[in-house]
């Protein structure tokens, strides 16, 4: 509007169509000389064309539109993030703000998942791997299901644990991730947004010196973007890690809520499916060591993996020992 010089959306509905396709042609130049990405200009004449179409303006020609945005160009390669750099995140981070990492790096869910918002409810228990089963999106057609390592588990009730000391009443349909809050508004939680959580990231990723932050120059509008994505960096951490541990690409696809067309019709996986695998598929009980950022935490479970091994190694030479007595007998 500040570029057409308009009050409101309504009046560029009056133009005439051939000074109206000019405009947008004139308005995409602009965005142009800003450096923008071809993507980030791809959205914004989506948005426009999107608004005309609603309002049964036709009578333009979007294939010329079209041919003044720019080619899409390559973008910049990225990456996961490694153990070393989230260990380094966690070392800095508050006691939520661990807690999210690792729900985000060993669950693979979305941030946007996190502020929909996920609810207390929404954690399962399963006391048997020391897990949480999560439900995603619980209200949307997009409702899926994963798991969260029992480091994260632990972080995450250490977190919950913390706000029923400070008094607050959690129930049900509490978020599990709470913006701060004073005395007065304690019972009156309000969820986390998209946006703290990516401003907290940042903020963590600049103290740790993990991301450099170089000023815009003349021509520049927005950031370069860096080889990590900020949040959905955690998320491909999952995916490769995942995937390095030997797990199924359709297991991890149906653990971060990918839809994969026509299979999701065929294909159906129960959830111990995901969470046991069987004896041709690892499931997530398979790579939680792969998810897992602190060594101890490791270590220990290699510690209770051991414990029971031998446990029953123990109870079978018991019932060895038993029939080399009942054959001995007369």
């Amino acid at each position: 509007m500040k570029f057409l010089k308009v009050d409101n959306c309504d009046t560029i509905l009056d133009f005439d169509p051939k000074c109206l396709q000019m405009n947008i042609c004139d308005y995409i130049v602009f965005l142009r000389s800003k450096n923008l990405a071809s993507q980030s200009i791809a959205a914004y004449v989506a948005a426009i064309r999107k608004f005309l179409d609603m309002n049964d303006i036709i009578a333009l020609n979007w294939k010329k539109i079209h041919s003044f945005e720019p080619e899409a160009e390559q973008r910049n390669e990225d990456r996961p993030y490694t153990n070393v750099e989230i260990a380094t995140l966690l070392s800095k981070s508050s006691p939520r703000d661990r807690a999210i990492i690792l729900l985000m790096a060993s669950a693979g869910v979305r941030v946007g998942a996190i502020a929909y918002p996920l609810l207390l409810k929404d954690l399962q228990p399963i006391d048997e791997h020391h897990i949480f089963k999560i439900t995603v999106y619980r209200k949307s057609p997009s409702r899926y299901y994963t798991f969260c390592t029992p480091e994260a588990r632990r972080e995450l009730e250490a977190h919950l644990d913390w706000r029923r000391r400070l008094g607050e009443q959690l129930k049900d349909d509490s978020p599990v991730f709470r913006k701060s809050f004073d005395s007065p508004r304690i019972q009156k939680p309000v969820p986390v947004t998209v946006s703290s959580i990516s401003w907290n990231i940042n903020n963590l990723l600049k103290q740790c010196g993990l991301r450099s932050f170089a000023p815009l120059t003349e021509n520049q509008s927005i950031p370069k973007r860096t080889e990590i994505m900020r949040c959905h960096g955690f998320r491909k951490f999952f995916e490769t890690n995942a995937f390095k541990a030997g797990m199924n690409n359709m297991y991890i696809r149906r653990l971060m809520g990918q839809k994969s067309n026509l299979e999701d019709s065929y294909l159906k996986l129960s959830h111990s499916d995901l969470l046991e695998g069987d004896d041709r598929h690892i499931g997530y009980v398979g790579i939680m060591d792969s998810l897992t950022i602190d060594e101890s935490q490791k270590l220990r479970r290699e510690v209770e993996t051991l414990r029971v091994e031998r446990s029953s190694w123990e109870s079978l030479r018991e019932e060895v020992n038993s029939l080399k007595d009942l054959l001995k007998q007369p």
